[in-house]
């Protein structure tokens, strides 16, 4: 299998062109002051923390807020992310308050204002934006995962060994507080009870890049398939940008088995793939929302093995179907049926 760096995280650690970055860095931290061990605090009240900047990241986030509020139950809990994510992060019960960061002025003034008992940053990489607003924000203790390139910049490193999931990263504070805690999965306004439907599939269609996009001629063959196998099956489809197109060609020609999925943002998925017997979709933040709301999951990952370790399904029952490349096209209808298959005859 390939073994590509193709994430931010690992093209920092190993990516020659990321030599630039790696100085600037390197150099920052010389003309940067050690922040002096600080324990953790044992009953934090305040707490801030610094989510990436991803939809899919936000949805990483959540077990690590309602793990917090579970064990801190008086705890306020405010959330640094980017101007992407902040809705869904708005719409977490256990938020009180989202900060975006890189808004200019207001927000380093901001970040002053409130007095926090502990600011977490489970991000994995150094970034001088991320020392910035370490050195700013005003917490009686900072933690980070532990790097030697980002550990001055904090009073506390969690460090990880053999953690491959990213998951683990962001629970890392979880584990320090309480050893052998476990995650409980989260999805907001949606019921995991709920009985699922068991001629109901849903497929998602779109992803964040070409590589992990399917082509149109490989969903109708899927789609074509599934039908054949099961006629009282109904899909609910998803999609966005350029795979909109795609959706309605789909519909045109399954006609009354495909209800199009229209949504303005991914929280409005959450209800529709938790009724469903099973998603498929591409590797991307919709094998987040399935596993969270207890779905089982066919996913179409690339060759990049550190990736499927990293981000694939952590509750759920799945199947992970994984191309010999950086592009998921290698991966055949014929695979996929097999393997929808198989989860939903278990």
């Amino acid at each position: 299998m390939a073994s590509h760096t193709v994430s931010q995280a690992r093209s920092f650690k190993e990516n020659p062109r990321h030599y630039p970055r790696k100085f600037q860095v390197g150099i920052y931290n010389i003309f940067s002051k050690r922040l002096p061990y600080h324990p953790l605090p044992s009953n934090p009240h305040m707490i801030l923390i610094q989510a990436q900047e991803k939809i899919g990241d936000a949805i990483l986030i959540f077990p690590i807020i309602a793990g917090l509020k579970k064990m801190f139950p008086k705890s306020i809990i405010h959330i640094l992310c980017s101007s992407k994510n902040e809705p869904i992060f708005q719409a977490h019960k256990d938020v009180e308050k989202t900060m975006i960061y890189r808004s200019g002025r207001r927000f380093w003034q901001t970040l002053q204002e409130t007095q926090y008992d502990l600011f977490y940053n489970p991000k994995d990489h150094p970034s001088i934006t991320g020392f910035k607003i370490a050195r700013s924000v005003n917490a009686g203790v900072k933690v980070c995962i532990a790097d030697r390139r980002q550990e001055q910049h904090y009073n506390y490193g969690l460090s990880l060994k053999f953690s491959q999931h990213i998951l683990e990263f962001n629970g890392a504070i979880l584990q320090a507080y309480s050893f052998g805690f476990n995650m409980e999965p989260f999805f907001p306004n949606v019921a995991l009870s709920n009985p699922k439907e068991k001629n109901l599939i849903s497929i998602n269609l779109s992803a964040g890049s070409d590589s992990r996009k399917w082509s149109l001629n490989n969903w109708i063959s899927l789609i074509d398939l599934i039908i054949k196998d099961n006629k009282k099956m109904f899909i609910s489809l998803f999609s966005t940008g350029k795979e909109v197109a795609q959706s309605q060609k789909i519909k045109e020609r399954f006609d009354s088995s495909i209800n199009l999925c229209k949504i303005d943002s991914i929280l409005d998925a959450g209800p529709i793939i938790q009724k469903s017997s099973l998603l498929i979709t591409p590797d991307t933040a919709m094998v987040h929302v399935a596993d969270a709301v207890g779905t089982a999951i066919v996913g179409l990952y690339s060759g990049d093995n550190r990736n499927v370790e990293r981000y694939r399904p952590s509750w759920v029952k799945h199947r992970i179907l994984q191309s010999n490349t950086l592009s998921i096209q290698q991966i055949e209808p014929s695979e996929v049926i097999s393997a929808v298959k198989e989860l939903t005859n278990d």
